[in-house]
Order: structure tokens, then sequence, then C-alpha cells
């Protein structure tokens, strides 16, 4: 694991310890932490500004604001994957969300895929 100080915002946005700091800067021993981290690393100070904003902006989030299109969108972009993906081996193809057949592994990609692409659609379509 790299040092903080070697972290890209994107990175930082995504530590427990920073998350819980943005999240809840009251707490003192965490608040303390961070102050005298960025006293120690004053050149991270753009750094960790960006990561806030990350963390402030993705708890803000909220799943609804997304709409049947885009989540029908969404879930048809993930299947198309997992086909795509099945096509590659024909002996393991995965199955859809709703087979009794979806292994742990299938559920961990599907929960994985929604995440990044609920993400890119908050960026793109909540900042354009």
């Amino acid at each position: 694991m790299k040092p903080f100080s070697e972290l890209s915002a994107e990175e930082l946005a995504m530590e427990n310890l920073f998350i819980r700091w943005v999240r809840f800067p009251d707490d003192p021993p965490i608040r303390s932490f961070w102050e005298n981290w960025i006293l120690k690393y004053p050149a991270q100070k753009d750094t960790v500004a960006k990561a806030r904003e990350l963390v402030l902006i993705a708890s803000d989030w909220k799943p609804d604001s997304l709409s049947n299109q885009d989540v029908n969108s969404i879930w048809g972009r993930i299947i198309s994957s997992l086909d795509i993906m099945g096509d590659r081996d024909p002996n393991k193809r995965v199955q859809g969300p709703h087979s009794p057949g979806l292994t742990a592994g299938g559920i961990i990609l599907i929960l994985m895929s929604v995440t990044v692409l609920l993400f890119v659609f908050y960026f793109i379509l909540g900042n354009s």
C-alpha cells in the first residue's frame, strides 16, 4: 500500500480514514491526524481538496436520481458484457442475474459493474 502522500485524489477519496474525516469532520482523533498530515505535506493540499470534493459528491449521490431508462440501459450493458465474457469461454457461459446458475463471482462482477456504471452516469449526467 502506498503512503497517503503518493496517492492521487481518486485513490485518496477511496481510503476509509479519509472518507471518515470528510464525512465526520468533528471526530477529534481523525481531524487531528488529517490536519497534521496536511501541515506535513502542504504540496498535497490540492489533491486533498479534489479528493474531498469526490467524497462529498459520492456521499450526496442518491441512486433514485437515475431514470428507469438509465437503469435499464445500465442493466442492458451489464448483461451484454456478461454475454461477451461468456462467448470467450463457451464451457463457462455466464448467465443473467435472474438465473439460478449465477455464481458468487458472477454476482460480484455484476455489483462491481453496476457501481462503476452508476458513478460514470452520475459524473456524465450530473456535470452536463
